[in-house]
């Protein structure tokens, strides 16, 4: 067997790798969609500077196992996607993979990261065994369109620049180190598809949501809520969803809402699940220094 670059040439039939493998939960990778069209878009993405990826493949050029990575340089961290393994040797060829990754990450990257469906015991163990520990395990909630339960008329507004510093302070505070600082989100606050609604009382900003529409995946999604710890229980989170439901609905193709959320924290899940939301699937994450 050897371990070549994923590129072009070799592209199609990752993504057909993937696409199959994807949808057994013994092998699903929670980064990764099940769609093949999702997933030519979200792997098109790891191409370089932003991320590249490496294959195995057998002595009969089949394809047996992938490696993708995702970097943020900045940040310092790295989301591996993958090992993906179909082979009855499925920890060797995983090691192999994450040997090649590794001798190509960058220096500035120090951390890494792996999120997979619960089921996927193999993917779980290889991380442990690599020198990962558990970090926090996230439940993928859902709402059909159409399905959401009572909710209050959205009064928070959009976001404006005179609220950047503030905002950019809370978040760091709410959520230090993530993938997306206060300043990117800001600046992807711009595009079309993408929204940052803000919650005001008396002009102090309390609370924000960060939405994106997502065409390819036919939903919206929630990647942010945040709210000062002294203003929580007061309904403020409850009317930044209201504001990305009904941002959300506005679009055609969007036919649910996805959100992640971790499943110790109760309130949330709570709020989550009275306007609607369904459990889809529950996903641990596993981190590691190097």
């Amino acid at each position: 067997m050897r371990t070549i670059p994923l590129d072009d040439s070799n592209l199609d039939e990752a993504i057909d790798f993937i696409a199959r493998l994807n949808q057994i939960k013994a092998h699903n990778i929670g980064y990764l969609s099940e769609s093949a069209k999702e997933i030519t878009a979200d792997v098109r993405a790891l191409q370089p500077p932003e991320g590249f990826g490496r294959i195995i493949v057998s002595d009969r050029e089949k394809l047996v196992g992938l490696l993708g990575v995702e970097l943020d340089i900045e940040l310092g961290r790295c989301w591996l996607y993958g090992p993906l393994v179909e082979n009855e040797d499925w920890d060797s060829i995983a090691d192999l993979l994450y040997d090649a990754v590794l001798s190509f990450l960058p220096p500035e990257i120090s951390d890494q990261e792996i999120y997979c469906h619960k089921q996927n015991v193999r993917l779980q163990g290889f991380a442990l065994r690599q020198g990962f520990t558990f970090h926090s395990e996230g439940a993928v909630l859902t709402l059909d369109a159409g399905q959401k339960g009572h909710l209050p008329n959205p009064n928070s507004l959009e976001f404006v620049e005179e609220h950047n510093d503030q905002f950019i302070a809370l978040h760091a505070r709410l959520f230090p180190n993530t993938y997306y600082s206060g300043e990117q989100l800001i600046k992807l606050a711009e595009d079309d598809d993408k929204r940052l609604f803000i919650h005001l009382v008396d002009a102090s900003l309390v609370g924000y949501v960060f939405t994106q529409g997502r065409e390819a995946y036919k939903d919206g999604y929630i990647d942010f809520i945040g709210v000062d710890e002294r203003f929580r229980r007061q309904g403020i989170a409850t009317n930044l969803v209201a504001n990305a439901l009904n941002w959300f609905f506005q679009y055609p193709y969007v036919e649910k809402v996805t959100l992640t959320v971790n499943t110790e924290n109760t309130p949330a899940m709570r709020m989550y699940q009275k306007i609607g939301f369904k459990m889809e699937s529950m996903s641990p994450s596993y981190r590691k220094r190097i």
